[in-house]
C-alpha cells in the first residue's frame, strides 16, 4: 500500500503543481479534502482549487521538487522545495520579479486512492524575506554595512 500512496503523491505533485492541471485536483483528492496549512487552510475540493490557482498565478513558472518522500500505512511525508519568480499579485503584494526558493513538509493522509487530508509546514517567512517584504532585526543593518 505504501508504495501505491507514494506515486499517488508523485504524481498528484507533477500534475497539479508542476504541469498545472488544475482539474486533476479531483483525480488525487477526496471531495472532502482538508488542506491544513496555517498560513492557507483550506477545506473541500473548491477552496483548495483557489488556493492553487493563488501561487500559480503569482509564480507561473514555479516547481515543486520532492526532496524526500517516506511512507508508512496510509500517510505519506514529503519535504520538497518550490522554486519560481514572483510575477503575479500574492495575499496584496504586486508582483516584484524577484526568485525564490521555499522549502516545506507535507504529511498526507490517503483513503482509498486519493489524498484526504494535508498538514502542511512550510518557509512563509523565508517567502516574504525573498520578495523583500520582510526584514528581520540585524538582517538590514548587515546589509547596509
Amino acid at each position: 500500500m505504501s508504495e501505491k500512496n507514494e506515486a499517488i503523491v508523485r504524481r498528484m505533485f507533477e500534475e497539479v503543481w508542476n504541469n498545472r492541471q488544475i482539474d486533476a485536483i479531483e483525480r488525487y483528492h477526496t471531495s472532502d479534502f482538508a488542506h491544513r496549512d496555517p498560513q492557507n487552510p483550506a477545506q473541500g475540493l473548491d477552496a483548495f482549487r483557489e488556493v492553487v490557482k493563488k501561487y500559480q498565478s503569482a509564480f507561473p513558472d514555479a516547481r515543486l521538487e520532492i526532496e524526500d518522500l517516506l511512507s508508512a500505512g496510509d500517510q505519506v511525508v514529503v519535504r520538497w522545495r518550490a522554486t519560481g519568480t514572483h510575477r503575479g499579485m500574492l495575499e496584496g503584494l504586486p508582483a516584484t520579479g524577484r526568485q525564490a526558493a521555499v522549502t516545506g513538509i507535507s504529511i498526507f493522509c490517503l483513503s482509498g486512492d486519493k489524498i484526504r487530508e494535508e498538514f502542511v509546514n512550510w518557509d512563509t517567512l523565508g517567502l516574504m524575506q525573498q520578495l523583500g517584504v520582510v526584514t528581520l532585526p540585524g538582517k538590514a543593518a548587515a546589509a547596509g554595512a
